[in-house]
């Protein structure tokens, strides 16, 4: 059934100017979200602090836009800030739906427009109380820093594809989700027997979560040499598998790509999941893709499952804290979406009980990637 895949190798092989957008140096932004006073308790307690998320990445595109331009491909940036400015005027929107007079963000009529928008964040921010001003001055910092990395995703872009655009209506972001509804997803396993990948489906099934894991085939072949299939089914248990392909190298550029999934996508297929009759689910190392890569993973019933909030657990800066404070903002900020975490790193077994305890309550659903 790879057939397809082969036929289309010399295609892929474009050769790309830049690096990985996820390279060891890459500057992101962190932050331990530790000074907002107030639970994430109910819907409307979510949308307050939504309210001010939003707020605060407004006022930071605002301010970019009177600034010297990004560097990078300029039309790309200026198409991913027109879309940006889209976007949290609805998230906006929805964060009001539950205004009382006086509360925060709450004055007036919904902002219909950027302009308004700007105006509202803008006021808003003039007006916080005096127990925000630790919270406003973690998280501005924090929105210029995470600011930077999608402009600079943007400058990349088409050179360098990545999570920042969709490159057919086909590919899942997460923006396609309800309101307040979250995937979780997890790259990069299975980590060898006992470690991370077994520890985190656990507290997952503890949960009552279902997520998906996109397995290396690298690491998986180690997995396998010291796991039967049943104890390899039974690891993953009420989660989805999906593939990252054979090596974390990016699909785009490299010529052993497709030989080595078609490899590793048969032998996935036979250590599936009780409940999970296909291999469907493929995460591009990095997000790099090509039309012609997702024409052929079309052909095969593939589809192609990216993210729009990212832990960036990965990096040497951040810790669980810092994930779990960056993840929650993100979630304020984006209202719904695919969450990136890594089950080979320990990070997302510090972030993920806080972020649970703390959006328990909120109105915020685990979608079930068995739906998807």
């Amino acid at each position: 059934m790879f057939r397809s895949f082969r036929l289309l190798t010399a295609l892929l092989c474009v050769p790309l100017l830049a690096s990985s957008a996820h390279a060891a140096g890459l500057k992101v932004s962190v932050t331990e979200r530790a000074h907002w006073p107030w639970p994430l308790e109910s819907p409307s307690a979510f949308d307050v602090a939504s309210r001010a998320e939003l707020a605060v990445f407004v006022e930071a595109l605002a301010d970019s836009d009177t600034r010297e331009g990004a560097s990078g491909d300029a039309a790309s940036v200026a198409r991913w800030k027109a879309w940006m400015r889209k976007v949290l005027v609805e998230n906006f929107a929805k964060a009001r739906e539950t205004c009382i007079a006086g509360e925060l963000f709450c004055e007036g009529q919904v902002p219909p427009s950027w302009e308004a928008l700007v105006t509202t964040a803008r006021t808003g921010l003039g007006k916080l109380p005096a127990e925000l001003a630790p919270w406003y001055a973690e998280q501005k910092p924090f929105h210029q820093g995470y600011l930077y990395e999608q402009v600079r995703l943007a400058g990349l872009f088409p050179r360098v594809t990545s999570e920042i655009f969709p490159l057919a209506s086909s590919e899942r972001f997460g923006l396609e989700l309800p309101d307040r509804h979250f995937l979780l997803t997890f790259d990069d396993g299975p980590t060898p027997r006992g470690g991370g990948t077994d520890t985190l489906t656990t507290r997952l099934r503890a949960e009552g979560i279902h997520a998906a894991f996109f397995l290396l085939g690298t690491q998986y072949e180690s997995r396998r040499k010291a796991t039967s299939v049943e104890q390899f089914r039974a690891l993953y248990a009420g989660m989805c598998v999906g593939s990252h392909g054979q090596e974390h190298r990016s699909h785009v550029t490299w010529a052993g790509a497709v030989p080595g999934m078609e490899s590793f996508h048969a032998r996935l297929a036979e250590s599936l999941p009780e409940g999970q009759a296909k291999l469907t689910l493929f995460r591009p190392p990095y997000g790099q893709r090509n039309a012609s890569f997702l024409q052929a993973l079309e052909h095969v019933g593939m589809k192609s499952i990216l993210w729009n909030i990212d832990s960036q657990d990965w990096h040497a800066r951040t810790t669980g804290s810092k994930a779990a404070g960056r993840v929650l903002s993100l979630m304020l900020l984006w209202r719904h979406g695919n969450i990136l975490f890594h089950d080979i790193h320990p990070k997302a077994l510090e972030a993920l009980p806080r972020i649970w305890r703390e959006t328990r309550g909120s109105g915020v659903s685990w979608v079930d990637c068995r739906e998807e």
